[in-house]
Order: C-alpha cells, then structure tokens, then sequence
C-alpha cells in the first residue's frame, strides 16, 4: 500500500494500521512529491498508479 502524507505522524499511523491489516505499507513522502507518483492527471499517469506490489510471507 503506498501513502503519501504531509503529516509524518499521521502516515506512521496510517502505515501501522495498513500492516496491522496484512498490507505492506510504502512511504513515499509529501504529496507533493510521493503523490505524484500514484495520482492521473488528464493523460498522464503516475508511475506507480498500476503497479502490484505483493507481499509473501514464508
């Protein structure tokens, strides 16, 4: 699960959360910058909007 927050403290809740869930949180940093990389704008596309990122325990 990817996050972008200008909070940090609230992106470390929302990460312990998601992992607390079974998700594998990534921080990727402000919105201005992380989220640029998971939103659409018009025709473009963030770089990491359509990746699947799986964690496999064991």
């Amino acid at each position: 699960m990817f996050l972008a927050s200008d909070d940090d403290g609230d992106a470390a809740e929302i990460g312990a959360l998601a992992e607390s869930l079974g998700f594998a949180p990534i921080q990727l940093g402000s919105l201005s910058e992380g989220g640029l990389l998971v939103q659409a704008r018009g025709n473009s596309w963030g770089q990491l909007i359509f990746k699947d990122v799986v964690k496999f325990d064991g």
